[in-house]
């Protein structure tokens, strides 16, 4: 799955696509994940570099995607 596009500058920036899953590294070298849990639903997170959980969003899938979206460009 690629869920990476890339930028104007010649850097790669992560782009989640609606329905799916996966990993990404955000713009400032941080990772991003979205997964979905059965019971749970969406949830993404925001790791900083130590791998340490900064952020979490659960909910819809818009609204994880969202979130996943604006921690990239940040």
């Amino acid at each position: 799955m690629n869920t990476a596009g890339y930028s104007a500058r010649g850097g790669v920036t992560p782009r989640f696509a609606p329905h799916t899953t996966g990993h990404q590294w955000a713009a400032d070298g941080t990772l991003l994940r979205v997964d979905y849990e059965r019971g749970v639903g969406w949830i993404a997170r925001h790791y900083d570099r130590n791998l340490r959980v900064l952020q979490q969003v659960r909910g819809s899938d818009e609204e994880v995607h969202g979130a996943a979206a604006r921690w990239a460009l940040d």
